[in-house]
């Protein structure tokens, strides 16, 4: 018997296929470093020098308070600091501290990276019709209330490098 597939249930496939994805990266990125993706992303995009946080957060297409919030985490985790920016002293840059760079030399790709760069290539269109198809669906799940966050960022960072141990039997 053949399946007719129709427009949302290639619409649910898709999204299936996206964040089945994304989840499955974002674990790797958290096992092979201990930070989360959003961290790992916002670190990489240090690499060429240091940046006000209103900077990472246009090249990450967020607000600057999320990406202040992320920051705030890696400078705890002792792989970013923050000072007066050289050219001008009422601004404050983020840059990488040795322990970063040696996190980033391990890090895989960040699952937000590759979505970010998918979305950039799309032809101007089928952004709009992207962006007014998720627009429809946050609110038809009434969401219109929730900010965005950055990808796979959780409230806390895990606080293991390792990845947690299975029960037997599970």
């Amino acid at each position: 018997m053949i399946r007719r597939v129709g427009a949302r249930t290639q619409a649910i496939d898709a999204l299936r296929v996206i964040v089945g994805a994304l989840s499955r990266s974002a674990r790797a990125v958290e096992t092979r470093t201990g930070i989360t993706n959003a961290q790992v992303f916002l670190l990489r995009q240090l690499r060429g020098g240091a940046l006000s946080v209103g900077e990472l957060a246009e090249l990450a297409h967020t607000h600057q308070s999320t990406v202040s919030i992320v920051v705030v985490r890696l400078s705890r985790a002792g792989l970013v600091a923050k000072a007066r920016a050289a050219d001008d002293a009422r601004r404050a840059v983020v840059s990488l501290t040795p322990a970063g760079r040696a996190l980033l030399r391990r890090a895989p790709a960040s699952p937000a990276a590759d979505l970010l760069l998918a979305v950039e290539r799309l032809p101007l269109g089928d952004a709009r019709r992207l962006a007014d198809g998720l627009h429809a669906l946050v609110r038809s799940l009434g969401l219109e209330d929730h900010p965005p966050t950055m990808l796979f960022e959780h409230p806390r960072a895990p606080k293991s490098r390792r990845p947690a141990r299975r029960l037997a039997g599970r």
